[in-house]
């Protein structure tokens, strides 16, 4: 038998460039080949370096050919660092087939990544290139990719995982790994930490050393261990510790001086953020947005510096907004003013802007200290005369519902207008109680102090305790808003834990009437982050006056009057913060009480959720409008609304002496315990 020799050598070409490899290629050669964004102002196009700089050395360090077992990203918001994790996978796909396994903290998350983020991805880029490289989800043989495994043509499988999920992180065996937004893992409870879980899917690479993850997330909390070491510490913090801690570092446009940009040395122009400057540390050139644009290529001298030496160290990035072309000095700025009167706000522009761990305070303020700094000219039930905004919230209990009214500037400072008790049975949402709560609150008037009479703009009643009695409550006497036609009366429901917004999305709950009597979905229940908004409380009462000037009053400060009572104080500082233990070892921190009665910590907490929920991302420009629709005269318009300067000038006290002070609501019972009544009223 013979062959045709055209038939053979068309047969051992095919079979070459089947057993020929494929030539290498780095990590970030193959994303910018091949990855399509499909996300922002760039979406459609290839990804490019030149948008990017700094992830191509993290990139290159994932691929086969780098001798690290793990990279850790520590990592700002807007820095597109995020398609790292991503790009990988579909590199390990194509490059270096292998099973991976890849993890995110919750249930949404995990949603998300699929139906948000990695399936688009795929998409483009299949789209693109013509080439497959994830099995169809619909297979007739049954080995296609499910929701939660993509099979891989060339081999290996991509497992998405919820990292809460004992069942997700167990009975897998991976060689490649991902943790996605790390820092928010949680302890799973009756079972190992979810980091010593995923590992254990490594094991039988371990001997060979061929196993290699990717730790990747913006960071949360900082314990104040500088080795981050101690239980509870944020875990990305922790991992980018003990790495060899890479900045990306540029050069001077002006003296060449090579350094990478910390906040401490950033310049902020409030009056223009645009005009914000970088102070160089060599020369002391002002680095403008357009020479920080050009620095960050590595053509003008921009790179990655190790700052960590030693034996054990795997590469270690740090990525915030000063080294992200998705950012800007005015940006940067912008976020910075916006921030800076709230906790709240620095732990958002710590953790999602400069890309670091952040501390919260939880040392109880000393109640004897808030006392002795009231203001006796503070006049109860009126509103001061830089305040714009007004909230109430009430704690109801079995017998009786705790009141209070707090008015707000735009600086963030925040003034008590009025502090009640009033007793009386809470079993049904007609009860007297209510009658007189809706008095005080809803159609209840405030003056201020160029004579004109203010309304509430937000009511909140903590629900956690009567829940069908607030919302039936809520749903029998909401009312809009004039400015803005939204609800002014909120059914609340704190919940504890770190990471939750001020104010939640609401959700729909059904009210029980009793007697099989029941309205479906009548009314709408907030959730109210506690734990953060309790350390942002803290630390504005910990904020200190520097002199008598009304002028230098810092942001964010709280004022007290002179009516109000030394248990009000109590009540205010009742809790503070403490070790979680888990046998004996502090894995976290938790609010604890420290006297019974708390009843006007959550008030407060519960109006400074009201007032973040109403105020977000207000501009000076929205500001100045609601002072106009408040009818604030023209000379209090020509004051600069985020300063503390009084109408009356700098150093003068607020222009209220002309009021007569009014009569505090009186106690409907002694239920204060021989406190007696009008408890609130003592005068020093």
């Amino acid at each position: 038998m013979s062959f045709h020799p055209g038939a053979l050598k068309s047969a051992a070409t095919i079979l070459s460039r089947t057993i020929r490899p494929r030539p290498p290629v780095r990590v970030s050669e193959w994303v910018a080949q091949n990855i399509v964004l499909v996300d922002g102002p760039d979406a459609g196009a290839l990804w490019s370096p030149r948008g990017a700089p700094y992830l191509v050395e993290v990139l290159d360090c994932l691929g086969d050919a780098h001798p690290c077992n793990l990279v850790s990203v520590r990592k700002s918001q807007q820095t597109g660092a995020s398609i790292a994790a991503l790009a990988w996978a579909l590199y390990i796909a194509d490059r270096e087939p292998a099973n991976v396994l890849y993890a995110v903290p919750g249930i949404e998350a995990y949603r998300d990544l699929n139906s948000g983020k990695l399936h688009p991805l795929i998409e483009a880029m299949q789209r693109r290139s013509g080439v497959r490289l994830i099995r169809p989800q619909v297979s007739r043989s049954g080995d296609g990719s499910k929701t939660d495994e993509k099979v891989f043509v060339r081999g290996g499988r991509l497992w998405l995982a919820n990292a809460h999920s004992v069942m997700d992180l167990s009975s897998k065996t991976a060689r490649k790994g991902i943790k996605d937004e790390l820092s928010k893992w949680q302890p799973i409870p009756g079972a190992q930490d979810p980091e010593d879980l995923f590992f254990g899917r490594f094991t039988a690479f371990r001997g060979s050393g061929e196993w290699k993850i990717l730790e990747i997330s913006t960071p949360e909390y900082d314990t104040g261990d500088p080795l981050g070491e101690k239980p509870g510490h944020c875990r990305i913090d922790r991992s980018f510790k003990r790495s060899d801690q890479r900045f990306w570092h540029i050069a001077c446009p002006e003296c060449g001086t090579v350094q990478y940009q910390r906040f401490e040395r950033f310049r902020v122009d409030e009056a223009s953020p645009h005009r914000s400057r970088y102070i160089c540390e060599g020369c002391q050139h002002e680095i403008s947005e357009a020479e920080r644009r050009l620095a960050l290529q590595p053509e003008a001298g921009a790179q990655w510096i190790a700052t960590s030496a030693g034996p054990d160290r795997h590469p270690g990035f740090h990525i915030d907004a000063f080294c992200s072309l998705m950012m800007s000095y005015e940006a940067i700025a912008e976020d910075w003013l916006k921030a800076r009167g709230s906790e709240i706000g620095l732990k958002g522009f710590t953790n999602l802007v400069l890309g670091l761990p952040f501390a919260f305070r939880g040392d109880a303020p000393d109640h004897e200290k808030l006392l002795a700094r009231r203001e006796s000219h503070l006049v109860q039930g009126h509103v001061p005369h830089d305040a714009l905004i007004i909230t109430a919230h009430a704690d109801v209990q079995m017998r009786g519902v705790w009141l209070e009214i707090v008015a707000w500037t735009p600086d963030r400072r925040s003034y008590l207008v009025d502090a009640q008790y009033l007793g009386g049975d809470t079993d049904t949402h007609t009860a007297k109680v209510f009658e007189r709560l809706r008095r005080e609150t809803i159609d209840r008037e405030f003056p201020d102090a160029f004579g004109r009479m203010r309304r509430l703009d937000a009511f909140g009643i903590d629900a956690g305790y009567r829940q069908h009695v607030v919302a039936s409550f809520v749903r029998a006497n909401q009312t809009m808003h004039p400015d803005t036609g939204a609800d002014v009366v909120f059914a609340l429901k704190g919940e504890d834990g770190w990471g939750r917004p001020p104010l939640g999305l609401p959700k729909l709950i059904d009210i029980d009437l009793g007697g099989n009597r029941k309205i479906r979905q009548g009314a709408k229940l907030w959730t109210v982050g506690t734990w953060p908004l309790k350390s942002s409380l803290y630390t504005q009462l910990s904020k200190e006056r520097v002199n008598t000037n009304f002028a230098d009053i810092p942001a964010g400060y709280c004022h007290f009057p002179g009516w109000a009572d030394e248990e009000y104080f109590k009540q205010l500082t009742a809790e503070h913060l403490v070790d979680v233990m888990v046998r004996g070892v502090p894995t976290g921190k938790r609010w604890a009480r420290l006297r019974e009665d708390n009843h006007f910590l959550d008030c407060r907490v519960g109006n400074l959720a009201l007032f973040e929920h109403l105020t977000t991302g207000a501009s000076p420009e929205q500001w100045a409008a609601l002072a106009r629709r408040r009818g604030l005269p023209d000379e209090a318009l020509r004051q600069d609304l985020f300063t503390t300067a009084a109408v009356g000038g700098a150093g003068s006290a607020p222009p209220i002496e002309k009021t007569t002070q009014a009569n505090s609501p009186r106690l409907a019972d002694d239920w204060l315990g021989g406190r007696g009544d009008r408890w609130f009223n003592r005068q020093d």
